[in-house]
């Protein structure tokens, strides 16, 4: 989880979460999984705007455990698919193309989703690297 205040990352309220409830790879149930989790630490502040790495599945599935554990949240929920860079919103029945959008604020999303690719990369590598070490 990447946190960007004023427009700048947050480094300090940056998360990792380890998945413990999901078995094999499903990117849809590890997002809900993580959702949950997040939503369980009233001490951290709520979001304004929440950005999932993804398209309309996983818009769904993470909507699914906002709706019961915190609906005040619904209206600030998007999703970015990378591939056709667009935002997609429960509140919204079309998809927005980032190219539509200023320029600035494309990019802004482009820059949440890269800084979180990067950070959840590095993340794994480090598991990977403590799984290979000798005992």
């Amino acid at each position: 989880m990447v946190v960007v205040t004023d427009g700048t990352a947050d480094h300090k309220n940056y998360r990792m979460f380890k998945i413990k409830t999901v078995a094999g790879i499903s990117d849809v149930d590890m997002l809900k999984e993580i959702i949950r989790r997040r939503l369980t630490h009233r001490e951290w502040q709520f979001p304004d705007l929440i950005v999932i790495d993804g398209g309309k599945p996983q818009l769904n599935a993470v909507m699914t455990v906002i709706r019961a554990r915190a609906p005040e949240l619904t209206r600030r929920v998007v999703a970015l698919a990378k591939r056709e860079e667009e935002l997609y919103s429960p509140s919204i029945a079309h998809t927005i193309r980032l190219d539509s959008l200023p320029p600035e604020t494309g990019f802004f999303f482009q820059r949440i989703r890269d800084e979180s690719h990067r950070f959840a990369k590095k993340y794994h590598h480090k598991l990977r690297e403590m799984s290979y070490r000798p005992r």
